[in-house]
């Protein structure tokens, strides 16, 4: 069976060997660059300004050597990493002192030096005794790791290692410590024949070609005080961080103006396989299965519902499947089991059954790599989607918790490599394929709507507070099938999470849940209704009463500082918020204070709110009714919009803290 690491070692690293094929075993191949590198024998602090040595951290050096390497017939990447830190805080002490050097299947520690300079000379230097190796430390597999002695603030940390691993075709390298980088290199040497392409990001410099050196072909970029900042609220997190991409992109022993493994190749690659993995058994196995399914009577979006309903309650999703056949429609059928590109393959085949239309999508996590179709590296095709260009939707096929309709929505509002199948002749089939926007929904369907009618016991100090939450889309999500795959305990557990999140000390009664079962899913709203009491949203005060009005609405994120916004806002999906609190006012009593109820923060574009917080009342009798909303109708909002984000986010903070007075009626 394939899994996807075998798929695309199939169709991703064929033209790296074909190539390293036609270099010549007779060819001169010089030594690596890590044996001629060296640190210096006498070291000594590096002078920092006044300013910088005030600094918590600072990246002295940041020196990094990625070299593709003939030996022994075989392509092997070397990769250097040299490093040294300022330390001036604890925290940064605690950063650096220990070092971990990622250890996979097939890579090799070559060569390892540590050692740290204290702010009056002393020189400790690693004792190789102090290296363990940790088979899976924290679950993120096979490490060596190392502390380093002697530091102590206005110390310097070095460190210095090289590692032997298998070749790839191409890669990514961070900035990820948010310290001034007093110096920053980078360089990929390669065999002249093996041309490498790359594409700087967020900041990081840009990589120059070496057009003297003659028995290796060299890329490389150096940067000079390069200031980071922390990651910022609402933003791309990963995404946002200066990132450089590399890729093995041109052939000189072959044609060296024909790019290698573009989108196209891997197009052609990628249906290659499907059709070469699906046999005649396979379409008639599909089609009977589509034939069960009863599909003619059902509209296009409810023919994919039921497909894929039915993948995803039958089938589960392993790594990797081994086995006699294991890879055909009616093993997997049989056994409920599959890995991703089975799953691909059968969820292909019934819509190709049914006569669905549809385009497999791959693409990024966006808060990751944002996916960048001018750059054609294959390290973005990271995430399978289906898209239905009848409906305009997508589907995740190896996501549980997701549903048609709504793919991951971090997948979303970015590009994608779309492909389909061409038939050229009678038995050929290839693979074509376009980069296009990958669009997300609107945001009226991702809705928390709140919906709370509150009683007053004066005597007791208690409101009694009928509760309703309403959910779509994206803002239910994973709850509905958490919830479906609940026991009875668990259920109602979740259920007194979710109410005690806005009312800590309610024990809800009366509780009825809709919109959780498998044909509901993202289908239906996912509805939460329940009567509960609390008294930790009324409070005496002399002769009046205290009521926490804005507590209704649960805790609330805010922005209330106002440092230098560097990168946009990046919002996982847009959303709304519809609130109505409806209130009775006891008799006798009055409220002195409800103007503290009206708000209206937005920002609008061409007259059209793009983002807001509105609160409003009216009154019925001895009812008042308090409505809000507040809308985020974009995923992405610039810089020079962030103020005004930050605004409306702290209105909603705000209207957290509002409190009305409930005082007796003065007498005519």
């Amino acid at each position: 069976m394939f899994s996807k690491k075998y798929l695309f070692l199939l169709v991703g690293l064929i033209s790296l060997n074909y190539a390293f094929s036609q270099l010549q075993a007779s060819t001169f191949t010089p030594d690596p660059e890590y044996k001629s590198y060296h640190w210096d024998e006498t070291p000594k602090l590096h002078d920092l300004s006044a300013s910088e040595q005030k600094m918590g951290m600072v990246v002295v050096k940041d020196k990094r050597i990625i070299e593709y390497y003939l030996k022994d017939g075989d392509i092997i990447m070397y990769v250097t990493h040299h490093k040294i830190f300022r330390v001036n805080s604890d925290k940064a002490i605690e950063e650096v002192n220990t070092v971990y050097i990622p250890m996979p299947d097939g890579v090799t520690l070559e060569d390892v030096e540590a050692r740290s300079v204290s702010k009056d000379g002393k020189i400790t230097t690693l004792n190789s005794a102090n290296i363990k190796e940790v088979d899976n430390y924290e679950n993120m597999g096979r490490y060596k790791i190392f502390a380093i002695d002697g530091i102590e603030q206005g110390s310097e940390v070095e460190y210095l290692y090289t590692v032997s691993q298998p070749s790839r075709k191409s890669g990514t390298e961070y900035i990820r410590i948010n310290s001034l980088h007093k110096y920053l290199s980078v360089d990929i040497f390669s065999p002249p024949a093996l041309i490498f392409d790359s594409k700087s990001y967020n900041g990081f410099p840009d990589m120059i070609t070496d057009t003297v050196m003659t028995s290796k072909h060299h890329i490389y970029c150096e940067g000079i005080d390069i200031k980071g900042f922390d990651k910022e609220d609402y933003s791309l997190e990963e995404g946002a961080l200066m990132r450089m991409e590399y890729k093995y992109a041109y052939n000189a022993n072959g044609d060296p103006g024909e790019r290698i493994d573009t989108w196209s190749d891997f197009c052609q690659s990628i249906f290659s396989v499907l059709e070469k993995g699906t046999s005649k058994s396979d379409v008639k196995i599909a089609k009977k299965v589509v034939d069960t399914m009863k599909l003619t009577t059902l509209n296009l979006d409810d023919k994919i519902r039921k497909i894929e309903s039915s993948i995803k309650t039958t089938i589960a999703l392993k790594e990797e499947v081994t086995g006699k056949n294991s890879g055909e429609l009616e093993t997997i059928l049989a056994n409920h089991v599959a890995d991703e590109f089975g799953l691909l393959k059968l969820y292909n085949q019934l819509f190709t059954s049914a006569g669905i239309k549809h385009e497999i999508v791959l693409t990024t996590n966006r808060f990751d790599k944002p996916f960048d179709g001018d750059f054609d590296s294959w390290t973005y095709l990271q995430k399978y989607l289906f898209y239905f260009p009848e409906s305009g939707k997508y589907m995740a096929p190896m996501e549980l918790a997701s549903r048609y309709g709504f793919p991951p929505a971090d997948w979303t509002c970015q590009q994608g490599l779309f492909m389909h199948p061409v038939t050229i002749g009678k038995d050929y089939t290839t693979g074509v394929g376009q980069v296009r926007d990958i669009s997300t929904n609107d945001w009226k369907q991702n809705q928390n709507n709140l919906f709370e009618t509150a009683k007053f016991d004066l005597d007791m100090g208690v409101a009694n507070i009928h509760y309703k939450n309403t959910l779509t889309g994206y803002e239910a999500y994973e709850i509905p099938l958490i919830y479906s795959y609940s026991s009875d305990q668990e259920k109602k557990d979740l259920v007194e999470k979710l109410i005690q999140y806005v009312f800590a000390d309610a024990k809800p009664t009366n509780v009825n849940v809709t919109g959780y079962k498998e044909n509901e899913l993202f289908h239906q709203p996912f509805v939460l209704e329940a009567d509960l009491s609390t008294n930790s949203v009324l409070e005496q005060a002399g002769p009046k009463f205290l009521f926490k009005l804005g507590e209704l609405i649960g805790p609330q994120n805010q922005l209330y500082d106002d440092t230098t916004r560097h990168t946009p806002v990046e919002n996982h999906y847009n959303k709304g918020y519809h609130r109505e609190l409806t209130f009775e006012v006891p008799d006798g009593y009055t409220i002195t204070n409800l103007s503290a109820v009206n708000m209206d923060v937005y920002h609008e574009t061409n007259g059209e709110r793009d983002m807001e917080f509105h609160s409003y009342y009216k009154t019925d009798g001895n009812k008042i009714i308090v409505t809000i909303d507040e809308d985020y109708r974009q995923i992405h909002y610039p810089v020079n919009m962030y103020e005004n984000y930050r605004k409306v986010i702290n209105a909603s903070a705000d209207f957290n803290k509002v409190v009305l007075f409930i005082e007796k009626k003065s007498n005519p």
